[in-house]
């Protein structure tokens, strides 16, 4: 069974990143994740790998267990 991180809140993901002076896209391009998943994962259609979710909590600049649940 696969592992399934789910953003604890999917807003406040969305308002870092806006603090950072990002759009998504330009955040998505940044860490070297596909926008439209990105997109899908926000909105919690998809959910991402744990190597993405490192790479987003990393382009975040906080610790996986801050913005995901498994």
């Amino acid at each position: 069974m696969a592992l399934t991180l789910k953003f604890k809140n999917p807003e406040q993901v969305k308002e870092k990143i806006a603090i950072q002076g990002e759009t998504i896209a330009g955040f998505s391009k940044r860490i070297s994740v596909n926008y439209s998943l990105m997109v899908e994962y926000l909105n919690t259609k998809k959910f991402p790998s744990p190597p993405t979710a490192k790479k987003i909590a990393d382009g975040l600049e906080m610790a996986i267990g801050d913005i995901f649940s498994i």
